[in-house]
């Protein structure tokens, strides 16, 4: 009988742990959010988005309709609690998946009312 030479064992790769870079918590849920195109000050175009996910600094809203980075927003977030936190916010990301755009969004005028709001609904209390 030949013996087959043995195989060596695979070595075991350490995986890295993704690093957050988020600089607040985000809830992930799903909101109905009313937007305004805001082009030159003026109102462009209005409608409907979904939010994914929401901080006191952003949220990823989920859209049929396209984006332009840099474009500004109003937005309207409707509240589990029925409440509506409206903030300014500045689209600073958008890409395709699926039927949908998914457009990140920094805030960019958020009242303390609006930021405690959203406090409130990402942490899951009631007001």
């Amino acid at each position: 009988m030949t013996r087959s030479p043995s195989r060596p064992k695979p070595k075991r790769v350490a995986r890295k742990v993704p690093v957050e870079r988020r600089h607040a918590p985000r809830g992930n849920l799903r909101l109905l959010t009313a937007y305004r195109c805001l082009d030159a000050g003026e109102e462009s175009h209005t409608g409907f988005v979904r939010a994914l996910n929401l901080s006191t600094v952003g949220a990823l809203l989920e859209s049929p309709d396209r984006f332009t980075l840099g474009q500004n927003l109003a937005l309207e977030f409707l509240m589990d609690n029925n409440e509506i936190a409206q903030t300014g916010a500045r689209v600073s990301r958008v890409s395709k998946r699926g039927k949908f755009y998914h457009i990140g969004v920094a805030f960019a005028q958020a009242s303390p009312r609006a930021r405690r709001l959203i406090g409130i609904q990402i942490s899951g209390k009631k007001s």
